[in-house]
């Protein structure tokens, strides 16, 4: 999902584009970071690493805790990730604030539309450092002018553009201070004991990625302005991913962190799925009346796009992961398939699913062909 944060540049700017490759730390409540390896060590040599921030996942984590999912087409979060969690709580008997204030919270952010704070987290290099620009703000009354520097300056302005009000401030200030004892209680050591389990899968999409597929990608994000990124492994992520450009121009993906092994090529599937949103909104924008727009159809129709997007994208690029793409997508719209269904059974499903007018789809594949050179 590309941002929509109404920001002084009109979109999130963020992405750490230091840090440790394949990496937790830099996070409130983590003592010790995994030792580097030589690889990790030279992660600003790789144009596409992949990595893990801990910071980024908390974020996420409390905005998928409280978010009512309203998606027509995928879940804004993995599905089931909400659910699946309060169970692990409920079996540690554990109660944070983050659950006590669930409802003010919840409450404020249907009415407040703060959905676009979740990108914010992409700015800083950690919790703590998050954490003390917010209260800064909040003891400034949200004025940027009060700031100390320029850099303290931009990020509260980012802030101020979501955060007007003082109603707007105070469910700011009851969140954050949720979210840290959300951490404290919880989440630091369920992130820890995740990442634990996962080291080989984060190997597996390494060597998927690095070895195999970040050349086939190379043209197309090359050509839609994304040539430095970072490949972001990321807990509560489902199909919906989040993208966001860095300070340094590097574009920030937050993808799904898969559950095992085998499934290391989900990682890959939400990052043709988030590729693709830097075409799709002009070709929708280009395709749809005023009307339309006011009506939302739009906005319904980018998150179509994407989908169907990647799946053109890769079906170029890498045609051997499209039926996986494709029931992965479909898995998580809620869609059951069955194991034994063939490549057409899959497409008959997914193109059901996902649907465009012949107008915009033909416009997409058009202006995809443009990217990887084929026309």
């Amino acid at each position: 999902m590309a941002p929509t944060m109404p920001a002084l540049t009109g979109v999130i700017v963020g992405a750490l584009a230091a840090g440790p490759l394949l990496g937790a730390g830099g996070w409130a409540g983590a003592q010790k970071a995994p030792p580097q390896s030589p690889q990790q060590q030279t992660a600003q040599q790789i144009r596409w690493p992949v990595r893990t921030l801990s910071h980024v996942d908390l974020w996420l984590h409390a905005f998928a805790m409280l978010s009512v999912d309203t998606g027509t087409v995928v879940p804004l979060y993995r599905r089931g990730y909400r659910d699946s969690l309060t169970v692990e709580k409920n079996k540690r008997n554990v109660l944070t604030a983050l659950d006590g204030n669930r409802e003010t919270l919840t409450r404020g952010l249907q009415r407040g539309g703060y959905l676009s704070a979740q990108f914010l987290a992409f700015d800083y290099a950690s919790f703590d450092e998050m954490r003390g620009t917010i209260e800064r703000f909040l003891q400034f009354e949200g004025d940027p002018r009060r700031a100390s520097d320029a850099e303290s300056a931009r990020r509260m302005a980012q802030l101020a553009a979501l955060f007007q009000s003082a109603a707007d401030r105070e469910w700011l200030r009851l969140f954050i201070s949720s979210v840290q004892d959300e951490n404290v209680r919880f989440f630091d050591a369920e992130y820890l004991r995740v990442f634990r389990e996962r080291r080989a899968v984060i190997t597996a999409v390494d060597s998927l990625w690095q070895q195999q597929y970040r050349m086939k990608f190379e043209r197309f994000l090359n050509n839609t302005g994304q040539r430095q990124g970072d490949l972001l492994l990321s807990l509560p992520m489902g199909g919906e991913g989040r993208t966001g450009p860095g300070r340094t121009q590097r574009t920030m993906v937050a993808v799904p962190f898969p559950g095992r092994v085998e499934d290391a090529a989900e990682a890959l599937f939400g990052l043709a799925h988030e590729a693709t949103g830097t075409i799709v909104g002009p070709v929708i924008a280009d395709n749809v009346t005023p009307a339309e727009q006011r009506a939302g159809v739009a906005d319904r129709a980018v998150a179509a796009a994407q989908v169907i997007g990647g799946a053109m994208v890769l079906s170029r690029i890498a045609p051997e992961l499209l039926a996986g793409y494709q029931r992965y997508y479909l898995t998580q719209a809620g869609v059951k398939i069955e194991p034994s269904a063939d490549s057409t059974a899959l497409t008959a499903a997914f193109d059901r699913t996902f649907t465009l007018s012949p107008t915009m789809r033909d416009a997409l594949r058009r202006q995809i062909d443009i990217v990887l050179g084929g026309i």
